[in-house]
Formats: structure tokens, C-alpha cells, sequence
């Protein structure tokens, strides 16, 4: 069964790969050995996991995190997609359809295709921290007293209720969204706005929806604009606007 789990160490985090022809619960079990094994050797860090070698469910990935962390000092932040959603279409497409002037194709797709993003699945509760120099996306919500960073934009599936960092290498066209944005503090390059809420501090400007043509349960953007943090209604209007399509 030594075979059965491979763990690869990289500067962003760990590579699981499993044997797909093993049963998932004989794979439970060396997993649950090799990080025991490793467990000096990994040290107390926080790591991202990306799996390979065999697709696993939503509960059997939480499985495998959950033992990750029951038999070593590892706190895996995220589970980061081998391979982003564009990019797997993209791929589908060239095997389903004959590619004419597949060359010139390719280069006008990657101009409009950003996939340097990684996605984490659940919810950010407070102590917990994900950072990344790509974008993010979170599949949940961010509560009080957890953080998120990206050196490009942050787009969370959920509430934001803590505190988001985007363009963190100084990139002021980053953009902070999400379904229900309401966070203790974001920071976008070098402004810094807390919640309209709060006491002290510079406060985010909020911008009607309906300027941009959003209505109520609309998911919200954060941006800069004329060099203060502005919140807005995320929709067609907003993306002609800011991106100029």
C-alpha cells in the first residue's frame, strides 16, 4: 500500500496523488500512514492540496483534508483545482471540433482567457488565511477574523464578513467581489476602506446600483476609482464600464 499515496512538497503546497484503482477506503488509511510518516519532515506549516491521480467527491475530499490534519501539523487552507474551468472547456473544445488555424485560434483565446486563479471550497472562518499570487475565488463565505490576499482580483461565492487584500503586488485594476459585501476591511494596491458600519477609518464609498443598473440580492464589487475604494452592484453595466466591453 506504500504505493498507493504519493506526497509531493511545492513552494504553494501540496501534491496528493493517489492510485486510482486502489478503493477509497484502503486509500483513507495510507494516507492517514504517510502523513504520520511525514509529519516531522512537513513541520506545522499551512498548505494548499492539489490532488491527482483519481477524481474525488466533495465529501471524500474533506475526508482526506480532515485526516491530513488528524495525523500531522499541517492546516490545509485550500484545495486547489489541477485545472482551471476555462481551461477544461478550452480542452474539450479542441478534441470535439476540428481547429482551423489552430495556432491563431489559440493566441486570440488566451488574450481573452485569464486562468491564473485557484479556488477554495468552503467556508473562511476567523483565524484562517488563504494567500496566493493569483487570483482567488472562494466557493463560500468569509467570516469575521479570516483574511484573504491576491496579488490579482478576489471573487467570493458567499459573504464577505472579513477582511480582503486584492492587487497585493500593487495592481490597482484588481477587483474585490462578492454575493453579499459587507467586510470588516478591504485593501485593493494601496487603499484601504473599512465597512460603512464602523467607527474609525476610511469608510467604503457606496455607489447606487441602480447608476450601473444593479438591483437588491445582486452580487457587489469593490474597485478603486479616482483613488478611493468604491462599492457597487456587480453586473453587465459594471463589467462594459470597467473593463470597456
Amino acid at each position: 500500500m506504500d504505493a498507493a499515496v504519493t506526497i509531493k512538497g511545492t513552494k504553494s503546497g501540496i501534491i496528493l496523488v493517489l492510485d486510482p484503482s486502489l478503493p477509497f477506503e484502503d486509500l483513507c488509511l495510507s494516507v492517514k500512514d504517510k502523513f504520520k510518516e511525514a509529519s516531522s519532515f512537513l513541520g506545522k506549516n499551512n498548505m494548499g492540496l492539489l490532488i491527482r491521480g483519481r477524481e474525488l467527491t466533495d465529501e471524500e475530499k474533506d475526508l482526506v483534508v480532515s485526516l491530513i490534519q488528524e495525523n500531522s501539523e499541517l492546516t490545509i487552507t485550500c484545495i486547489i483545482d489541477d485545472e482551471s474551468v476555462f481551461e477544461k472547456e478550452f480542452k474539450h473544445a479542441k478534441t470535439a471540433e476540428p481547429v482551423i488555424e489552430e495556432a491563431v485560434q489559440e493566441t486570440v483565446i488566451n488574450d481573452m482567457f485569464d486562468d491564473s486563479a485557484v479556488i477554495y471550497r468552503g467556508n473562511l472562518r476567523s483565524g484562517q488565511d488563504i494567500s496566493s499570487e493569483k487570483s482567488i475565488v472562494v466557493l463560500g463565505d468569509v467570516k469575521p477574523g479570516a483574511n484573504v490576499t491576491s496579488y490579482g482580483s478576489i471573487y467570493i461565492l458567499g459573504e464577505l464578513r472579513g477582511n480582503a487584500f486584492a492587487g497585493a503586488s500593487g495592481d490597482q485594476s484588481a477587483i474585490i467581489m462578492a454575493l453579499d459585501l459587507r467586510p470588516i476591511q478591504v485593501r485593493i494596491a494601496d487603499a484601504i476602506a473599512i465597512s460603512p458600519d464602523a467607527e474609525k477609518g476610511a469608510k467604503i464609498k457606496v455607489r447606487k446600483k441602480k447608476i450601473l443598473g444593479g438591483g437588491e440580492g445582486d452580487p457587489e464589487v469593490a474597485y478603486i476609482e479616482n483613488g478611493h475604494i468604491v462599492k457597487t452592484g456587480y453586473g453587465a453595466s459594471f463589467l462594459r464600464q470597467f473593463y470597456k466591453i
